[in-house]
């Protein structure tokens, strides 16, 4: 097999990550080459730039043998094989049974917040309960009212009481004491 030269790292087409600056300009990023980024007052000329660069990035790694990333071409699967401490685990599960969800959507739903904010939150959830929905189908349709009150509250453990308020009886005057 023959060794892999500048020009074929050139011809392949590697992700572009660019990002506005707070005081204007753009800087831009090759995701998979760590290290490889330019910045330019617009957005096409900071991508010009990170093209030169790329090839000055990758022509260095290849003058001292150093390994050179191609582009990943597989997308996520949406699966993954997570390990933690059984303490951690404890009380994982011990949050998902109090906000009455599985353990798998409580670590989702944190995962994305952190990853995404809260669009990406409310995004998992809506995923969540439209899977569920289709899963319940036989049953009646709730109302939008019950409906919010069954969602996640949008940080662990923040809205529970309020959860549990909506479905408790509400008190009449016939219970009150003293009458």
């Amino acid at each position: 097999m023959p060794a892999k030269d500048l020009a074929h790292y050139m011809s392949l087409k590697y992700p572009v990550e660019i990002v506005e600056g707070a005081e204007g300009g753009y800087f831009a990023t090759h995701p998979d080459l760590d290290g490889c980024m330019a910045e330019g007052g617009t957005a096409a000329a900071a991508i010009a730039n990170l093209a030169d660069s790329r090839e000055l990035w990758i022509a260095t790694r290849l003058d001292h043998h150093f390994y050179v990333p191609e582009p990943k071409t597989h997308e996520p699967s949406g699966h993954i094989s997570l390990r933690m401490t059984p303490s951690l685990h404890a009380s994982l599960a011990s949050l998902a049974d109090r906000q009455r969800v599985s353990l798998n959507l409580l670590i989702v739903s944190v995962l994305a917040r952190y990853a995404g904010g809260e669009d990406a939150l409310q995004d998992a959830v809506a995923a969540a309960c439209s899977a569920m929905a289709g899963s319940t189908s036989h049953r009646q349709r709730s109302s939008p009212g019950e409906e919010r009150a069954r969602e996640l509250p949008a940080a662990p453990g923040a809205g529970l009481g309020r959860r549990r308020q909506a479905r408790r009886p509400p008190r009449t005057a016939a219970l009150a004491p003293g009458k």
